[in-house]
């Protein structure tokens, strides 16, 4: 039986059908309580980065409308565009810029960490900063980007903000041209649009920050999971969006949002575990007790179904099997649940039962072997007898004393072995010595006709054999095989022989019996190999059946008789004869039968050879 075909399959998938559901409602529920905080932490989240991203454009855009002033209403702007380089006037013009940027600090330029005027006919920036510590360093790098730039610059053109680095601090820079080869620019610190965002709580693993179009990170606070490049082109990959991102075995919620003026975006990150730490119990439910409420509920049911139902089964099949091997000791304890009781101690009334109505059956089998066989022990050939008479009177009237001497000495050893047919077995000797007896009889009928050979290796003389197993099959070479066969004058000879087996010589050994005769016919042949003589019941061909039906009762399945025609003419038969019987019937040792032994092959129409 298959497993799924099983009780105790149908009653696990029964518990999990009826559990499943129930587990995955409080799934659905712990899962759909964590996403509508998650929800609306990202939207609280979203809002306000919505806020801070639209004022810092709005004061990104600020700063370009004051570049914008300088260049259309700015006097020294004017000068530096009209003057010729080297101008004295220039250099004062510069000079009242910076008082000027310097000046306004409460206005706009409190936010500007630089402002800086590049002019191409003298190939040089002139900067002013609120730090006047990096000024120089500044100047260098505003000069080779402006070299680098500034060529690229298209009239009345207004690129967007860009990022640069100078001395490991990033700066978003924009820069307007003023005419005339000369360009203004201001630059501000990335760090410092962050300010809004710094208050966000975002917790311990979390980091609010800005990062280019490249995924490059441009404020100073440093995000362990940007270095994870996967993570961090996922993290670009999103776009005025949110979502969940996993990083070093940690799920991150991440926002991001681009700003309008520059090519910047706005990334806020957070672990999942901190937005969802005032959710402690759902995600313990979730991911620690229904896992074990569903290992311990499925324990203690298969515990309980165990003792109460599996056990008792697998008991009571066990059983069964015991008895369909014929095992007739086997019983079932019946300290039970009431059902499981009744039905082992219903199995055990059965066995004794049918260990009853077994041995009463097996008795009466044996009784039946017993008849069958001391019948067929016992079935006489009356024509050999008569004709053995007939040769006596026939030697007496011809006053051949001494041939009637030898003649009934010779019968007299022949029905002496068949009055002790009664025994299951005899030496193979006892038999070899009848078959003598029965072809010296013979040899007195036909004279010079019949000749014979027996070739028995010593060793094999005193194996066990049932009696007149091996006779039969001389008598029937005799009846028909010199009977039926071509009168040419020539000697018809019977042979026998014994040799050990060449397959297994420790089990068996083989004894041939073999004329010169007409051999068997063909439709005969074909009969004794597909077994309908030892099927049938004997009508046809009284003698072989007889020996095959002996022969499968004694030795079971041990051992085998090949019936064939030798190529030189003649039969053949080959008796496989196991050296230990394994079936053996065990005759009544006290019961002695008095009637004479088998008639195998009564004449030729029995057998038809």
């Amino acid at each position: 039986m298959k497993y799924w075909q099983s009780v105790r399959f149908k009653i696990v998938v029964g518990f999990f059908l009826v559990i499943v559901p129930m587990i995955a409602f409080i799934i659905y529920n712990n899962v759909y309580a964590m996403n509508v905080v998650r929800q609306q932490v990202s939207s609280n989240y979203n809002k306000l980065l919505t806020v801070n991203v639209r004022e810092n454009d709005k004061m990104l855009l600020e700063f370009m409308y004051y570049l914008l002033r300088l260049r259309e209403s700015d006097p020294d702007i004017a000068l530096i565009r009209s003057l010729p380089a080297g101008a004295d006037e220039i250099t004062f013009a510069k000079i009242r810029l910076q008082k000027q940027f310097i000046g306004n600090s409460g206005g706009i330029n409190n936010n500007i960490d630089s402002l800086f005027v590049y002019t191409k006919k003298e190939d040089d920036v002139f900067i002013t900063t609120q730090n006047s510590g990096d000024s120089a360093m500044k100047r260098v790098v505003l000069l080779d980007w402006s070299r680098e730039h500034m060529e690229e610059a298209v009239k009345g053109f207004y690129p967007n903000w860009e990022s640069v680095i100078i001395e490991d601090m990033n700066y978003l820079l924009k820069y307007i041209d003023m005419g005339s080869d000369v360009y203004a620019g201001v630059l501000v610190r990335s760090d410092s649009l962050m300010r809004g965002l710094e208050s966000y709580d975002v917790g311990p693993e979390g980091n609010a920050f800005l990062i280019n179009k490249s995924g490059e990170m441009i404020t100073k606070n440093s995000f362990a999971p940007m270095h994870d490049e996967r993570f961090r082109k996922e993290v670009v990959a999103f776009s005025d969006s949110y979502g969940i991102l996993k990083s070093g075995g940690k799920a991150y919620l991440v926002l991001s949002k681009p700003s309008a003026n520059a090519d910047v975006n706005y990334v806020i990150v957070t672990t999942e575990s901190y937005i969802l730490q005032n959710l402690p119990f759902f995600q313990k439910m979730l991911y620690v007790w229904i896992p074990l409420l569903v290992v311990l509920l499925l324990t203690l049911y298969l515990i309980f179904m165990q003792r109460v139902m599996f056990k008792p089964l697998v008991e009571l099949i066990r059983g069964m099997r015991k008895l369909g091997q014929g095992r007739f000791e086997v019983r079932l304890p019946t300290n039970q649940s009431s059902e499981f009781s009744f039905m082992s101690g219903t199995f055990n009334q059965m066995v004794e039962q049918i260990e009853s109505l077994k041995i009463g059956i097996y008795e009466e089998q044996i009784r039946v072997q017993r008849a069958e066989y001391k019948h067929l022990q016992i079935q006489i050939n009356p024509h050999f007898y008569m004709n053995s008479l007939n040769i006596i009177y026939n030697l007496a009237a011809l006053k051949d004393f001494k041939s009637v001497q030898k003649l009934s000495l010779h019968l007299a050893d022949y029905f002496r072995f068949l009055m002790q047919s009664h025994r299951s077995v005899v030496p193979l000797t006892d038999e070899i010595s009848h078959i003598k007896n029965y072809l010296e009889i013979h040899k007195l009928r036909y004279v010079t006709k019949l000749d014979y050979e027996i070739n028995i290796e010593a060793r094999h003389l005193t194996s066990e054999i049932s009696p007149l197993m091996i006779q039969p099959f001389v008598e029937n070479a005799i009846i028909h095989g010199f009977n039926h066969r071509v009168q040419d004058g020539s000697v018809f000879r019977v042979g026998i022989r014994s040799e050990d087996d060449s397959e297994a010589p420790d089990r068996y050994i083989r004894i041939i019996v073999e004329d010169n005769g007409s051999g068997f016919p063909p439709d005969m042949l074909r009969d004794l190999e597909s077994n309908e003589y030892i099927l049938g019941t004997g009508e046809q061909h009284l003698g072989i059946w007889n020996i095959l039906r002996r022969f499968k009762m004694l030795y079971g399945d041990e051992g085998s008789i090949v019936f064939r025609n030798s190529p030189e003419g003649g039969a053949v038969v080959e008796i496989k004869l196991p050296l230990l019987l394994t079936n053996r019937i065990e005759m009544d040792k006290e019961e002695h039968i008095h009637t004479a032994a088998t008639k195998e092959n009564t004449d030729a129409d029995d057998d038809g050879r």
